[in-house]
């Protein structure tokens, strides 16, 4: 192919990630409710590992098609772990909310540097081993499916859309340890009676409700600054 074609390919697999995060951004929401958190987290995983090893295997195959497919996937990954924080702010105690909260931030940070390192020349950034590089996220898939099975489900999910009081009192001792929660029990039991019958709402039907015309602003500005500040070039 020509250069020009190079060029052209390059680009698309490099923006296809955030077309796949895209898809998986907007379908998060209902996987969550339909599926509970704890399986969205581990349906979240699957994609990364099709598109980890469509990644590893492209190299073999000799075709740039599958490194296309696997950034595709590993970009639904991407965009379904957006609710992450969401789910991290349910399960936490309420003294440890906002500690469990930057987490999320801070691990994405460190997951990029780690990524950034082993993308150096002298480690896994060569002609041979650029295929590992491309698949190592599969790794990461691979450990959270094995242990997120072991996990308790979120205590707003149980209460909220499965109406399971023991389950939540069950999850809220298994995460918190052994303990009295009634008073947390009772705070969720308030929410529950405060968002009974509100509707949850798609993508669609949020960018057409006025009432979060300005929460919206706010942070697609807060977005485009960051994305403008040079920060990613850097």
């Amino acid at each position: 192919p020509s250069a020009e074609m190079i060029t052209l390919m390059w680009s698309f697999i490099v923006s296809i990630y955030s077309i796949g995060g895209l898809l998986g951004s907007s379908s998060a929401g209902y996987l969550s409710v339909r599926f509970g958190r704890k399986k969205a987290l581990l349906l979240a995983n699957i994609p990364a590992l099709l598109g980890a090893a469509l990644m590893g295997l492209s190299r073999l195959c000799g075709s740039f098609e599958m490194i296309m497919a696997g950034r595709l996937f590993s970009g639904v990954c991407g965009g379904k772990l957006a609710f992450l924080p969401v789910v991290s702010n349910k399960i936490s105690p309420k003294k440890l909310r906002g500690f469990i909260n930057v987490t999320s931030t801070v691990f994405l940070a460190l997951g990029k540097t780690v990524a950034r390192i082993l993308g150096l020349r002298d480690l896994l950034g060569t002609e041979d081993m650029w295929n590992v590089l491309l698949s190592f996220s599969g790794l990461v898939a691979l450990i959270q499916l094995l242990f997120l099975p072991f996990f308790p489900e979120s205590q707003p999910y149980l209460l909220m859309q499965k109406e399971d009081k023991a389950g939540c009192l069950k999850a809220m001792k298994q995460l918190w340890g052994e303990g009295n929660y009634h008073t947390e029990f009772d705070d969720l039991m308030k929410e529950k009676a405060m968002t009974k019958g509100t509707k949850i709402m798609n993508v669609l039907e949020v960018l057409r409700e006025p009432s979060v015309y300005p929460q919206l602003c706010t942070m697609l500005l807060l977005l485009l600054s960051v994305q403008l500040c040079g920060l990613s070039a850097v």
